[in-house]
Order: C-alpha cells, then sequence, then structure tokens
C-alpha cells in the first residue's frame, strides 16, 4: 500500500471516530443526559470520586470580622471565639456569593449550634430588592406544627405561605449540638441536606440566580463555625 493511501486511510478512520462521537453527545443531548455529567460519573468511579469535584467560589472561617456581609434585616451581630453569631430577626447576604455570579452551587453552613430559638435558615438564590429581601430559605423550623424542614419563597421582605416544600420532623435533636447544613441548587431543583443527609427537596423556577447567606427569627440563638460556598458542574 502506498503512504498516501495509509495516510488518507488514516484520516478517514479519524474522522468516522470524530462523527461517531458527536453522534453519541447529540444522543445523549437529545436524552436530556448531560454528557458532562456521563463523564464525571464514570471518572468520579475511576478516580474513587474525587474527578469533577465541586470547585470553591466562596468560603468565611469568621476568623476576623464581617467584611464580606451585607445586613438585609436586623443587625448583623459579633464573631466570638472564632464562629458568628447573628442578632436575632437577621438577614445577611455574603457578598462573595453574589460576585461569584453563580446560579448553580452548593451553599453551606457547618457546627452551627442553636442553643435557644425557633431556628435559622440557609438563604439561597438570595437577592436584595429595595423592597426587601426576595430569594428561597431552607429551615428547620420547631414551631411549625409538629416541628418540620421547610422550604420557603420570600418576595419583597415578605416571607410566602404555604411554604415550597415540608417535611415534619418531630424528633429531630436541634438544639445544644452542632450540625452541617447544605442546600444544593441546580436550575430548578434544590436538595437540602443535614449532616450529610437528605432531608428536602424542592422544584421552583421563580428566581434562577442570586447569592446566598443566612437568616435568623424569633428569639434565636446561634452561632455559625464557616460559611462555604462551591460551584456545581
Amino acid at each position: 500500500m502506498k503512504e498516501s493511501s495509509r495516510g488518507q486511510g488514516l484520516i478517514e478512520y479519524g474522522l468516522l471516530i470524530i462523527l461517531i462521537g458527536l453522534g453519541i453527545a447529540l444522543a445523549l443531548k437529545l436524552s436530556g443526559i448531560s454528557l458532562k455529567e456521563t463523564y464525571c460519573n464514570i471518572a468520579g468511579q475511576v478516580s474513587r470520586g474525587q474527578a469533577c469535584e465541586p470547585a470553591p467560589l466562596c468560603k468565611d472561617d469568621f476568623s476576623s470580622n464581617l467584611s464580606d456581609w451585607k445586613t438585609l434585616t436586623g443587625s448583623p451581630g459579633t464573631i466570638k471565639n472564632g464562629s458568628y453569631c447573628p442578632s436575632n430577626y437577621t438577614t445577611m447576604m455574603n457578598a462573595c456569593s453574589v460576585s461569584a455570579s453563580k446560579d448553580d452551587y452548593v451553599v453551606s453552613v457547618d457546627g452551627a449550634n442553636l442553643t435557644s430559638g425557633n431556628g435559622y435558615g440557609v438563604a439561597f438564590r438570595l437577592q436584595n430588592t429595595p423592597a426587601g429581601m426576595t430569594g428561597y430559605v431552607f429551615q428547620y423550623d420547631p414551631g411549625y406544627y409538629p416541628g418540620a424542614f421547610i422550604l420557603r419563597m420570600w418576595v419583597n421582605g415578605r416571607e410566602l405561605s404555604p411554604p415550597i416544600a415540608v417535611k415534619n420532623a418531630p424528633d429531630f435533636d436541634w438544639y445544644g449540638e452542632q450540625h452541617n447544613v447544605s442546600v444544593s441548587v441546580k436550575g430548578n431543583k434544590f436538595k437540602a441536606y443535614v449532616d450529610g443527609k437528605e432531608v428536602l427537596s424542592a422544584t421552583d423556577s421563580t428566581y434562577p440566580t442570586g447569592g446566598a447567606g443566612i437568616r435568623t427569627w424569633d428569639s434565636t440563638v446561634v452561632c455559625f463555625d464557616s460559611f462555604n460556598m462551591l460551584s456545581l458542574p
């Protein structure tokens, strides 16, 4: 076989592989399957979960001050022994979470320790409108009989009822111990976790973007060890 014929055969073989790859990618897309997610699932099995890990966007370990936070309602509170303890009826928005300009992310507060009051929430897709706080809040509310995990929507400073999603948890031990609370926000799908366990999920398309933060209410005394925000693929 001449060299030119052999080279032409290799080129045709390469083009065939490319066309097959494009066909598979198109088929996955038409089926609603993300090619990147498929790659991450396969690569994750090979790398024992290390492939396609969420990239860090924002982090605050509250070691110094609250310069990266904006007070939307109430007063900011204080930092005590490396933990942030917000005041009662306070909503704080993390400025880094806004400047990160990400629609899909995981937001978490670690080492949250509630000692009294009716709870706290993790806010996401948060916006500071002239009329007041707008966005979503995931919270555990012992005052919502018989105690429940709740996902609520806020519009211009008003908390809407009924909640978007509710899951009763009357026996959940919320006081006097530390918990890690996180919310995965991807498109119109939200999943909330407490200590790594999924406790609530919901779907809503009202707010496609926004920052993240913390909310307290009703004589709540709580402190947080850290705030984190990670990007999602």
